[in-house]
């Protein structure tokens, strides 16, 4: 699926690389693509086919249920978000905002404009 943006297509980086794993089913995606839109801005950086995300939920629909989201980028020891939310919507907003500032502290560790150079 692609995006239009300033007249240039651009590829959903999450609906192509998003993987859905135990405890979604394949129904669920479009919905799910939309809810992580956020992510797009922050994975937009990394070359496509360098990005991997897989969405899983253990124990759904009980008290114990866990929901993760897994981000594997190229050269960097994978970035995963947690939520024991019970209630879907909340978890994957959740495990979604915890990725965005995962990916926004990396981005600061790289980017050399953020590193302060001690005398």
């Amino acid at each position: 699926m692609t995006m239009k943006s300033a007249g240039e297509e651009q590829v959903n980086i999450v609906d192509e690389r998003l993987y859905l794993g135990t405890g979604f089913a394949d129904d669920e995606r479009p919905g799910i693509v939309e809810r992580f839109t956020p992510l797009e801005k922050r994975l937009r950086s990394h070359p496509l086919g360098s990005v991997d995300l897989l969405l899983n939920v253990k124990n759904r629909d009980r008290a114990e249920q866990k929901v993760t989201l897994e981000c594997r980028l190229a050269g960097t020891d994978p970035l995963v978000a947690t939520s024991g939310e019970e209630d879907m919507t909340s978890a994957l907003n959740e495990v979604r905002d915890d990725l965005i500032q995962q990916l926004d502290k990396l981005k600061t560790k790289r980017d050399p404009r953020h590193q302060q150079r001690h005398p």
